[in-house]
């Protein structure tokens, strides 16, 4: 099966019309908007790290510098371990 293939505005390293800029994909599940992933977003004025749902990065403002509103959570991935 061939790799879903990332739209322009959720390439990391895109930065939208507001600076921020895509830092990459974290595979969870938006718990706001249904069928749609996290990605990790960092403001380029203030360094704000948050993440944000696919569908909403093309207009999205900082939470922490431009009025936005609250990040979606950003999660470490999961790792596999035969320890835990």
């Amino acid at each position: 099966m061939a790799a879903k293939a990332l739209s322009p505005t959720t390439t990391p390293g895109h930065t939208n019309p507001n600076k921020q800029v895509v830092i990459a994909a974290t595979g969870a599940p938006s718990p706001l908007r249904d069928r749609q992933s996290i990605y990790h977003l960092r403001c380029s004025l203030c360094r704000h790290d948050y993440g944000c749902n696919g569908m909403d990065i093309k207009a999205r403002l900082c939470p922490n510098c431009q009025g936005g509103q609250p990040g979606e959570p950003l999660r470490e991935p999961a790792t596999l371990s035969l320890f835990d």
